[in-house]
């Protein structure tokens, strides 16, 4: 399968266990923020290995994407043996991109360890295609995808979400706060937070657990237009109340250029988040396996067993047909 265009995937990756981004970490970590999971809690930085599924499904199931793009802070997470095995014969690029690269002109943010700063500057890789498909490590594909799933023919870009009312959002905010404290931080809040900065409104897109298909020129523009959004995103090292969801002003910008394809995304995707009831992991699984949805997250698998990740890495093998 081939694109009328080059599009790259990006995806972020961190180990939280490596020890020298641990101790980096812990020069600029209070206590309060770690004990917070949405700003920089452990599990916000932990990695069971769900980057090797996110990148081969990628190739398994989008084998139209140019290279993929992995940032990180001085990490690799040594995929060659593991693609070499399952993929010998693959075009796709697996490139590894360095904050330090990431952040060129912003370098004062470093060292950072929030992903809403990285995501405001990420249009910065060099040799990056125009058509960009954003993935979270813990995204994958499930079933074979085409380039106008993301990317329509007449020049639209598809966003997998959907219309929330901001006084609902601002009175949620108030009543059932994500987090006591000062850090009261929420995927909503960071996406109404983006629709404020960008001259408000009666409503926001709430953005779905799914790839996400960019535009770096939009960004680049964007970041000459508006550098005082970026700039907010930079500062603190980790998540803050005042950041935003860096994505959501694309896709507000498109909707009202009348370039937006909102989908929903419960009609794309199989979302796993374990819960603490008797069997979960092995009923979810098994409704998975009854599904042709073609995305997938699995959010937060760390807080599963070990017995219960393995199910999860043996379905995603299975699924994806890797070894």
């Amino acid at each position: 399968m081939t694109a009328p265009f080059p599009i790259d995937a990006l995806v972020p990756w961190v180990d939280g266990d490596d020890p020298v981004l641990r101790a980096k970490r812990q020069r600029f970590l209070d206590p309060s923020a770690a004990r917070n999971d949405d700003v920089a809690g452990a599990t916000r930085f932990k990695s069971i290995g769900e980057i090797r599924y996110c990148v081969a499904s990628i190739l398994r199931f989008a084998p139209f994407i140019r290279k993929i793009f992995i940032m990180t802070d001085g990490q690799d997470p040594c995929l060659d043996e593991f693609l070499d095995r399952n993929f010998p014969d693959r075009t796709t690029q697996v490139v590894i991109v360095d904050h330090t690269v990431i952040f060129k002109g912003y370098e004062e943010a470093l060292p950072v360890f929030n992903s809403n700063a990285i995501e405001a500057v990420m249009w910065n890789i060099p040799d990056m295609a125009e058509h960009i498909l954003y993935f979270n490590d813990d995204f994958m594909l499930t079933a074979p995808v085409r380039p106008e799933d993301f990317f329509p023919e007449d020049g639209r870009v598809v966003c997998f979400g959907s219309w929330f009312w901001a006084p609902f959002a601002r009175l949620l905010r108030k009543v059932k706060p994500k987090h006591d404290g000062h850090r009261t931080i929420g995927f909503k809040d960071l996406m109404l937070n983006a629709m404020d900065y960008m001259g408000g409104g009666s409503r926001f897109i709430n953005l779905g657990h799914t790839p996400r298909p960019l535009l770096k020129s939009w960004f680049e523009q964007w970041a000459v237009r508006r550098p005082d959004m970026v700039r907010t995103n930079l500062q603190g090292r980790f998540r803050e109340p005042f950041h935003f969801q860096a994505q959501e002003p694309f896709y507000l910008d498109m909707a009202r250029q009348g370039r937006l394809l909102l989908v929903p995304e419960e009609s794309k995707t199989l979302y796993f988040k374990r819960r603490d009831k008797k069997d979960y992991v092995a009923l979810k699984l098994a409704s998975f396996d009854r599904s042709d949805k073609c995305f997938a997250c699995f959010n937060s698998l760390d807080y599963c067993t070990p017995e219960e990740q393995q199910q999860v890495l043996s379905w995603l093998q299975k699924r994806i047909g890797v070894r």
